[in-house]
């Protein structure tokens, strides 16, 4: 029997030894009950004998005297007598039942016996089969050193196998034919064995051919300098990654720092526009050699036009055309203010826009634009010459009234000057001033016809 079948039992003998217990202490009270009722039982005899010899005193003395004192005494006899037999049958009734629970007391005692009997066996098989389980499981640890030995093996023979004959082409990939007859073999140990025995006669039976071990020879000197070769090539590899990474992480700082600045300007100049607008760098999202491929980062520009919305990234199937406008005027201004130009040139960048935004881009060039040196003594710190090209400009714009803002109207067309010193302003004013005195002139002296015709308008 196993130790998980001798459990069961040992449990229900210990149950039927706790109860077997519990059976006792009840019959040692029911004998301690029963001996309480036979020393009543012996004071009720006592009180019985005593109550006879009265009786019979009483007799003797009742002839004396009168008949109603005898009867009030007969009467007391009778429940003296009466109470003294029921007392007797009690006694009686208690004494049967503690006959019956020493007999069950004693059968008990016999069966405990037994059951210590039977518990003793049981911990001793129990204790055999912990002996052997132990055994079981050491005998197991050593067959699973055994087997992961054996896999070791199994493993390093597989490697040796794969480099002296591949299955698969290092190149390609694609399968040789070796593995197609690797499968045709037979898992069976004997068949192995016999076909590696043939296999060693076949080897046995070559004749040497000195061409061949020099070929050899050859091929396994060239595959060891290659292998030098790329070890070579894999620690060259290590410390250029380990430059790359050393010289990223000095660049990613500086790269994260102007990102951020960008940020915070078109953050402000959006949250002026009564918008809400973020930069962000967009990193690679690969490892080990696709960590460099820079290719994948990149800056995303999130924008929001209306307060109910959550910032989106700008892109032409989520955002209007003057929206799009506005984001990328509001972002070339957050970069220019992170870089120094003598000038700078755009070109119709408000066509597309309504008048509020094209109003407020104008608003926001003009200020950086114009905007005083923040240290005068460097000269690169400047916001240089903004230089703003448009076929046409809104009218009653206040920001042209700033000092530094000029206007250049381009005149173009057969009638323009032929040469530039023929632009004379006062010629021109001074011509301007005699053509409005004669269009005076002409208004306060109207013509012959003039007058016949507003004489022929009154008729009429």
């Amino acid at each position: 029997a196993k130790i998980e079948d001798i459990a069961p039992q040992e449990e229900e003998v210990n149950a039927r030894y706790l109860d077997c217990q519990k059976r006792g202490q009840d019959i040692k009270r029911g004998m301690e009950d029963a001996k309480n009722a036979r020393a009543t039982l012996q004071k009720a005899q006592q009180r019985l004998t005593a109550s006879r010899r009265k009786l019979s005193e009483l007799e003797e003395s009742a002839s004396k005297d009168n008949v109603a004192e005898m009867d009030a005494i007969s009467g007391r006899l009778k429940r003296y007598s009466a109470n003294s037999i029921a007392c007797l049958e009690n006694a009686a009734s208690e004494h049967g039942a503690l006959m019956k629970c020493v007999r069950i007391q004693t059968g008990i005692k016999m069966s405990q016996g037994a059951v210590s009997t039977s518990a003793r066996k049981a911990a001793d098989a129990l204790e055999d089969k912990k002996a052997e389980t132990a055994q079981m499981e050491q005998h197991y640890a050593q067959l699973v050193e055994e087997f992961k030995a054996s896999r070791k093996l199994l493993t390093d023979l597989s490697k040796k196998a794969q480099e002296i004959a591949p299955i698969k082409d290092p190149d390609t990939g694609e399968e040789l034919p070796l593995l197609a007859t690797l499968n045709a073999l037979s898992n069976e140990l004997h068949e192995i064995d016999a076909l590696m025995e043939e296999a060693m006669a076949k080897v046995n039976s070559i004749t040497e051919n000195p061409e061949v071990l020099v070929r050899y020879e050859q091929r396994k000197e060239e595959i060891k300098q290659v292998k030098e070769e790329l070890e070579n090539l894999e620690g060259a590899k290590e410390a250029k990654r380990t430059q790359m990474t050393s010289m990223m992480q000095n660049w990613e700082t500086a790269l994260n720092n102007c990102v951020e600045k960008v940020n915070g300007l078109f953050s402000q100049y959006m949250v002026e526009l009564g918008c809400a607008g973020e930069v962000r760098l967009r990193k690679g999202q690969g490892e080990g050699e696709n960590f460099f491929n820079f290719k994948d980062w990149g800056v995303q520009i999130l924008v929001k036009f209306r307060e109910k919305s959550s910032l989106q990234v700008l892109s032409a199937q989520v955002q209007s055309g003057g929206e799009r406008s506005v984001s990328t005027i509001m972002y070339l201004m957050a970069l220019q203010d992170l870089m120094v130009s003598p000038f700078r040139c755009v070109d119709e960048i408000n066509q597309g826009l309504d008048d509020r935004n094209e109003r407020l881009v104008f608003k926001r060039i003009v200020a950086n634009s114009t905007a005083p040196s923040q240290d005068p003594s460097v000269p690169n710190k400047h916001s240089g010459q903004y230089f703003l090209i448009t076929p046409k400009l809104l009218p009653n714009l206040t920001d042209m009234e700033n000092e530094h803002v000029t206007i250049l109207c381009i005149l173009n067309g057969p009638h323009n000057f032929k040469d530039y010193r023929d632009w004379n302003v006062d010629k021109f004013l001074h011509q301007r001033k005699r053509v409005g005195s004669n269009e005076e002139g002409e208004e306060s002296q109207p013509s012959p016809g003039s007058s016949s015709r507003k004489k022929q308008r009154v008729k009429e």
